[in-house]
């Protein structure tokens, strides 16, 4: 792989151990990819901040990183959600000991210069680069919904990739970044025998493609339009089960093509959802844009939750619906905020004390699933007022 004379003395140690280990890594990963060289990226977004995913080992080694030589962020870089309400975390039965590690490890990524978004959305807060730009986004949901939606270059990369590249401002030319790459190679037809919208349904889709493709998967049958929220339940759920990076609309000739029906549909949802109802109700996986935010407060706007329920937004997005009037509407139903947090990485949903939760997302109910051993009761926004307020 070609490296110029900085990225060389780079590898070398000259700019110090953390630049060093930075172009390693993309060193490495551009040798078992065949990449001819590394480029240029405008947006870094990091992935490996909660503490549940990351333990000792990840706190000691950010801590250690954060104190080397020339550790410094050198492009714009947003995180993922921690694992936990930074401002509030006392009130949500966040043990003591987890919120001194997590604060560690926030200390840590601020010492490198990172924008505090704590989001698995950025672009929801941060303003998109044009089309065609290439970036470095860890977190799966989002690397896909940059190349299907915004039509920016990236690879699914891993939180030590996504780290590298925001160290060294560069990444591995190679895979969906090329192109020639970003074509479908398999396509799903979907036969519903019925109109397909929804988070839900886009959800069941994603899940259903990432367990059956590989590579570029295009869609048929589905609108080539669809709402931010439909976009993210896909890109989300097919990032959850699949390794694919990205994702069509169209009608592709050529293509080997998979059939998604009514049976498939719900073979899936039986699968994912176990329970009748839950003892709690969890909305924001990924976390809720300002749009669902609206919407959830027109839906409850009057009544109250008769169970616990909690909506998981970043800072950002919290302060946009908090000055428009709708975290009051759903704080007054009862619901709890939790910002900055991920609601499938936290402490705080096993500290909830319940078996079985409610949500409307896919990726939600597969981690809280397998990560917490709850049952989960899998159903639509307005299926889940109706049921749950008073």
């Amino acid at each position: 792989m070609y490296l110029t004379k900085s990225e060389e003395k780079a590898v070398s140690g000259e700019h110090g151990r953390a630049l060093e280990l930075a172009y390693r890594v993309l060193l490495a990963i551009g040798r078992l990819s065949n990449a001819e060289k590394l480029i240029p990226i405008k947006w870094a977004h990091v992935s490996g901040v909660s503490y549940l995913t990351i333990g000792d080992y990840g706190l000691d080694f950010l801590r250690g990183i954060s104190k080397e030589k020339n550790a410094k962020f050198r492009v714009f870089t947003t995180v993922n959600p921690c694992g936990m309400d930074i401002e509030n975390w006392d009130c949500l039965d966040i043990p003591a000991d987890y919120a001194e590690k997590q604060l560690r490890i926030i200390n840590a990524y601020e010492k490198l210069g990172i924008a505090s978004s704590f989001t698995c959305i950025p672009f929801e807060s941060y303003k998109v680069p044009v089309r065609g730009t290439h970036v470095s986004w860890a977190e799966s949901s989002a690397a896909i919904y940059a190349n299907s939606i915004l039509d920016l270059r990236t690879n699914r990369e891993s939180a030590v990739s996504a780290l590298a590249s925001a160290l060294t401002g560069k990444t591995v030319y190679s895979e969906l970044h090329i192109d020639e790459n970003r074509k479908p190679t398999i396509a799903i037809k979907v036969n519903l025998g019925r109109v397909f919208k929804g988070s839900l349904d886009f959800g069941i889709l994603g899940y259903f493609a990432g367990k059956r493709t590989k590579g570029v998967v295009q869609f048929r049958g589905i609108p080539s339009t669809n709402s931010i929220d439909e976009s993210k339940a896909l890109c989300a759920a097919l990032g959850t089960v699949g390794s694919t990076g990205m994702f069509t609309v169209g009608n592709s000739s050529n293509l080997e093509t998979i059939d998604f029906s009514k049976k498939d549909y719900e073979e899936i949802f039986d699968n994912i959802s176990d329970s009748e109802t839950g003892e709690a109700v969890v909305f924001g996986c990924p976390q809720m844009t300002i749009e669902e935010l609206y919407r959830l407060s027109k839906a409850v706007r009057g009544k109250k939750f008769k169970r616990k329920c909690i909506v998981f937004c970043s800072s950002k997005i919290y302060e946009l619906a908090k000055s428009r009037g709708y975290a009051e509407a759903i704080e007054h139903s009862g619901a709890v905020f939790v910002r900055d947090s991920c609601a499938d990485f936290t402490p705080l949903i096993s500290s909830l004390n319940v078996d079985s939760v409610t949500t409307d997302s896919v990726k939600g109910a597969h981690y809280m699933k397998s990560v917490h051993g709850v049952k989960v009761a899998l159903k639509n926004v307005e299926s889940i007022v109706e049921e749950n307020t008073s």
